[in-house]
């Protein structure tokens, strides 16, 4: 039975490694961005990102991270022209991924939908989220939670659509 919970430091690695063996086995690698491993790391060990993983045990069958940007330069809030007070209220519902043995048992909804729980006690947030435009699965997975697409452009080297919801 997976456990799903709130991320740990010592989840930092195994989700480093999630997500190179998630992005190797893609035939459209493009669809996801990583960051780079050391930027994970910063990000995890200074707060400005949290994690929700899902387990089977010792194994990490998915993995879900969120970012709180403020006024950074990369917050999503920017491209459809948010003002100063509502990019402080962006949150990034950043990378979902799911181990491939683990595919189609609704993880990266369950993951997305456990950090919105938690987030939405904590007040107002934006939540907003990219998506290659071709991947159909996370596409269709983020707009039946509720998520609009905002605007579509290039981003990461590639094409994305920029989604947002409201909660709070």
């Amino acid at each position: 039975m997976l456990e799903i919970r709130k991320g740990r430091i010592q989840d930092t690695e195994p989700f480093v490694d999630l997500m190179a063996l998630v992005r190797q086995s893609m035939e459209h690698k493009e669809w996801l961005y990583l960051d780079p491993p050391e930027e994970v790391r910063r990000r995890m060990n200074d707060g400005t990102m949290s994690l929700w993983v899902a387990m089977d045990g010792k194994r990490m069958a998915g993995a879900f991270d969120i970012l709180r940007p403020s006024l950074a330069p990369f917050n999503y809030g920017y491209t459809i022209g948010l003002s100063n007070e509502d990019l402080q209220k962006v949150v990034h519902m950043d990378t979902v991924v799911v181990h491939p043995y683990y595919r189609g048992l609704g993880l990266q909804k369950r993951l997305m939908q456990t950090a919105e729980t938690e987030l939405s006690k904590t007040g107002q947030h934006i939540l907003m989220c990219t998506v290659h435009p071709e991947n159909r699965y996370s596409l269709n997975n983020v707009l039946s939670q509720g998520y609009t697409i905002c605007t579509t452009v290039d981003m990461y080297g590639s094409i994305r659509h920029v989604l947002r919801k409201d909660i709070g």
